[in-house]
């Protein structure tokens, strides 16, 4: 691993090197990023998008994401996220802190984090330490995007290690995300993916915010006036907007228009 460290810090060639987007892949990036990271004596990682403060919580839509954890990719087990989010997140101490990070994240900088529930669920995976590292958004203000890394060296070691390679493992890991934006921002926006709001829906809204009259927009596309209200009224709870004129703003900002 020195060797391996050594040559990055000489040769950071992915840094340095001219990557077009379309030349990349979702699934090629993550590998890349796997092989990386599995050098480094990651057992694991993951990429996730959560999107908090727009959608309301207590939506269907946003319970099933968190439930089925389908807004994190990686390495990690699929059955170890869907366990961790149904039964340890929620009392998870790390996501009272998280949110709110701007720089990496050490899960040994939580006060009393050891011998917590998500403490023993991760030991029990063979994981002792974690870092979380965020990554800049579009819209810093609803998608919260960060890489999650998983090593089984014990806490105190693992501060003095991530130390020492952070300088140049954060600026890769942040080149590796801006070209995952690129690829996939689409794919992977998790308002598209999830079908908060149906095709219909989405179309009326931007037709709305083109300044068209509800009847227009009914006549436009064959529907009552009472169902053109109602896709309107239903998008605006779900996003919690005050008026028409707050939830094209909220759309906007999350890809949906």
């Amino acid at each position: 691993m020195e060797n391996f460290i050594s040559q990055l810090k000489k040769e950071p060639a992915f840094q340095e090197a001219s990557v077009l987007a379309f030349e990349c892949t979702w699934e090629k990036l993550l590998h890349e990023i796997d092989e990386l990271l599995t050098q480094l004596g990651f057992v694991y990682f993951t990429y996730s998008v959560l999107t908090r403060g727009v959608i309301n919580p207590s939506s269907e839509s946003q319970k099933q994401r968190w439930d089925s954890g389908s807004d994190i990719v990686g390495s990690l087990p699929d059955a170890v996220v869907k366990s961790y989010y149904k039964d340890i997140a929620q009392h998870d101490p790390l996501w009272n802190v998280l949110p709110s990070i701007t720089t990496p994240f050490l899960v040994s900088s939580l006060d009393g984090g050891q011998g917590t529930l998500s403490e023993n669920f991760w030991l029990k995976q063979g994981i002792s330490s974690r870092a979380y590292i965020p990554m800049k958004s579009k819209s810093s203000r609803y998608w919260f995007h960060y890489f999650s890394l998983f090593h089984k060296l014990p806490p105190q070691e693992f501060d003095v290690f991530f130390n020492r390679i952070s300088e140049w493992l954060v600026p890769m890991l942040s080149r590796y995300h801006e070209l995952l934006q690129v690829v996939c921002e689409q794919e992977q926006n998790p308002y598209l993916k999830s079908e908060v709001l149906s095709p219909t829906c989405r179309q009326v809204i931007l037709m709305t915010a083109q300044g068209m009259p509800v009847k227009r927009i009914a006549d436009k596309l064959a529907l009552t006036e009472e169902g053109i209200t109602y896709h309107i009224t239903r998008a605006k709870k779900i996003f919690g907007a005050k008026n028409k004129t707050h939830l094209v703003a909220m759309m906007y900002e999350v890809g949906l228009l």
